[in-house]
C-alpha cells in the first residue's frame, strides 16, 4: 500500500470519528429501541454482505435506502453507528478482501452517512417527524449528497490504487450507478413514511423489491464481463499462432480504452471500443502462419495476403449482435491519417474514431514489443517515431493523448 493510499484511509477515518464524536450528543439509545437496534444492524450487514462489483474496482451494495431511513426516522448519529457495525460485520464475515479495505470501506459509509444526515438536518428536515412529504427536498439533498460523497470517497481510493485519474473513474463509476440511485432513493423515502406507521414489517415488504433490483444490476455486469471474458478468449487463441504477438490484442485493447478516456468519450463507446480493440487482428486467423511468422521481407503476394486481415476480421465479427460498433474500427484500423493505409485509402475524419485509435495503440505496442524483424523500441524512441507520424499515419489529437499519458505514467 503507498503512502498516498494510507494518508488518503487515515484522512477518511479521522473525518469520520471527528463527525460521530459530534454527533455523539444527538445519539439516543433508549432501553425499548435494542430490538429496533438489533434489527437494522443485522438488515444493513446483510445488505452490504451481497455486493456488486462496480466497472473500476470497488463494490456497490443496497444499503443506501436503510440509511436513507435510519437518517430520516433515527438522525445521522444512529444512521453512522448501525452503518459502521453493518458494513464491518459484513466484511469480517466475508473476509475476501485486506484489512485496509475492510476500515476504508467502514469508515467511508459512516462518513457518508453522517454528512447526509446534516445536510437533512441542516436544510430543514426534522428526525422522526410523522409526515415525511412535508420534507421531500431536504431528503432529495440528503439522498443527492450521500450519493454525491459516497461515489467521490470510492473514486479517490481507486485512484490512489490503480494510479488512475479520479475525474475519470468518478464519471465512470457516477454514471453506472446513478441510475440505481435514483431507483433506490424513492425507495427508501416510501420505506420511512411506511415505517414510522406500520414499524418494522414496513421494510421487510419493501426488501424484497430492493433485492431484485439489486439482483438486475448484478445479472446487467455479469452479462457485460462473460462478452469479455469471451473475446479475451478468442483473442488469446489468435494472438496464440504468433509467439512475437502472445498477449498484443490485450495490451492494444488496455491503450484503447485509455486513450479514450483521455479524450473523454463516453463509458458506453468505451465498452464496444474494447471489444473491437480486442479482436482488431482476428481476421488473421486465416492467414498463413508462415506469413505471419516471416523473418524477412515479404513478397507483394504476401503482403497482399496480410492486408486481407482487416476485411476478413470484419467479416467475421458482422453477424454478431453485440458487436456490430466493432465492424468499421476493425475493416479500418489500418487507414492512415494522409490516406495512404488500407483497405480503402480513407483519410482525415473519414476514418472512424474507433479506428483511428486502435491503430495508434496497435502501433504503440508493436514498436514496444520484440518482432521477426526487429527489436523493440525505446519509450524515447516510440514517442518520437509517434510524433513524427502525426498527422502523417496518425491523428494528431490522439498521438497527442497518448503522449499525455506515457508523460504522466513517467512522472508517477
Amino acid at each position: 500500500m503507498s503512502l498516498k493510499l494510507k494518508i488518503y484511509i487515515v484522512v477518511i477515518i479521522g473525518l469520520a470519528i471527528a463527525l460521530f464524536i459530534y454527533l455523539i450528543p444527538s445519539l439516543s439509545l433508549t432501553p425499548d429501541m435494542w430490538l429496533i437496534f438489533i434489527f437494522f444492524l443485522a438488515i444493513s450487514a446483510f445488505a452490504e454482505f451481497i455486493p456488486v462489483d462496480l466497472p473500476m474496482g470497488g463494490a456497490m451494495s443496497i444499503g443506501f435506502p436503510i440509511d436513507f431511513v435510519l437518517i430520516l426516522v433515527y438522525g445521522p448519529a444512529f444512521a453512522m453507528l448501525i452503518t459502521t457495525l453493518g458494513a464491518l460485520i459484513s466484511e469480517v464475515i466475508e473476509r475476501k478482501i485486506s484489512w485496509y479495505k475492510i476500515i476504508f470501506n467502514v469508515f467511508q459509509l459512516a462518513l457518508t452517512a453522517g454528512v447526509a444526515g446534516l445536510v437533512y438536518q441542516h436544510t430543514g428536515g426534522i428526525i422522526g417527524f410523522q409526515n415525511f412529504l412535508k420534507f421531500i427536498f431536504p431528503a432529495a439533498l440528503c439522498a443527492l449528497t450521500y450519493c454525491f460523497i459516497n461515489l467521490t470517497l470510492v473514486a479517490g481510493v481507486i485512484s490512489i490504487a490503480q494510479g488512475s485519474r479520479i475525474t475519470t473513474v468518478w464519471r465512470i463509476n457516477f454514471k453506472e450507478n446513478l441510475p440505481t440511485y435514483l431507483a433506490e432513493a424513492p425507495l427508501g423515502f416510501l420505506m420511512a413514511i411506511i415505517y414510522v406507521q406500520v414499524g418494522i414489517l414496513g421494510i421487510l415488504l419493501f426488501f424484497l423489491p430492493l433485492l431484485l433490483a439489486r439482483r438486475s444490476f448484478e445479472l446487467y455486469t455479469k452479462m457485460r464481463k462473460m462478452y469479455l471474458e469471451t473475446i479475451r478468449t478468442l483473442a488469446a487463441a489468435i494472438d496464440a499462432k504468433d509467439p512475437y504477438t502472445k498477449g498484443h490484442s490485450e495490451r492494444v485493447a488496455q491503450m484503447a480504452v485509455a486513450l479514450a478516456r483521455e479524450l473523454n468519450l463516453p463509458e458506453r463507446e468505451i465498452g464496444d471500443l474494447e471489444y473491437a480493440a480486442l479482436l482488431h487482428d482476428i481476421g488473421k486467423i486465416g492467414v498463413d502462419e508462415r506469413i505471419l511468422g516471416k523473418d524477412d521481407d515479404l513478397t507483394e503476394e504476401e503482403f497482399k495476403k496480410i492486408k486481407e486481415h482487416t476485411i476478413m476480421g470484419a467479416k467475421i465479427i458482422e453477424p454478431v449482435e453485440f458487436l456490430k460498433k466493432s465492424y468499421k474500427a476493425i475493416y479500418h484500423h489500418h487507414e492512415r491519417f494522409n490516406g495512404s493505409g488500407y483497405p480503402n485509402g480513407k483519410k482525415e475524419e473519414g476514418i472512424p474514431l474507433f479506428a483511428r485509435i486502435i491503430a495508434v495503440a496497435d502501433a504503440y505496442d508493436a514498436m514496444g514489443s520484440d518482432r521477426p524483424y526487429r527489436k523493440k523500441l525505446s519509450k524515447d524512441k516510440i514517442m518520437k517515431e509517434l510524433k513524427d507520424q502525426s498527422g502523417k499515419q496518425f491523428d494528431p489529437k490522439i498521438v497527442k493523448a497518448l503522449i499525455s499519458i506515457l508523460e504522466r505514467e513517467r512522472k508517477e
